[in-house]
């Protein structure tokens, strides 16, 4: 798959160009947060390179990476990461094509965890979810869903 790489900010030129991105410093720690999660998983051998394509502060960042995956496991070489001031995600290519899909389907996944703790049923079969399945945690991350969907997705359409 193909992608307009031209839109988006390039990790390894955050430090030679701060002053078009809003919260540079944060979105850095984010960066590196995102570099790391995606370095835990056995199917990621290496990454080739990444990308900045929309970041607010410590809300969210998401990212796109090429990676050298590991083909027998079958991943694929691109890969969305989402990370934040929410749990963090991986969204493979060929399940989001785009940047908005990709912020699309991680809101579903996390509202349908939020949904199946809340309502008592079971967990296994959802994206896990980082923190311990109370109401507390799905009412926080039903919250920043919607704000993900109220202030950020529409912007996303734009790209």
């Amino acid at each position: 798959m193909e992608f307009n790489t031209k839109k988006w900010v390039s990790l390894d030129k955050l430090d030679s160009n701060p002053l078009s991105i809003e919260y540079v410093e944060e979105v850095k720690e984010l960066a590196k947060e995102a570099h790391s999660y995606l370095l835990s998983f056995p199917w990621c051998l290496s990454i080739n390179k990444g990308w900045l394509v929309y970041s607010c502060g410590y809300v969210i960042g998401l990212f796109c990476f090429e990676i050298v995956p590991d083909v027998a496991k079958g991943a694929d070489d691109h890969v969305w990461v989402i990370v934040g001031d929410l749990p963090p995600a991986y969204i493979d290519i060929l399940s989001a094509p785009s940047a908005h899909s990709a912020l699309d389907l991680y809101i579903k996944l996390m509202e349908e965890w939020a949904s199946k703790v809340n309502n008592g049923e079971n967990i296994s079969d959802c994206y896990p979810v980082n923190v311990p399945a109370t109401k507390e945690y799905a009412d926080m991350l039903t919250t920043r869903m919607n704000l993900l969907k109220e202030d950020h997705l529409p912007l996303l359409a734009e790209k």
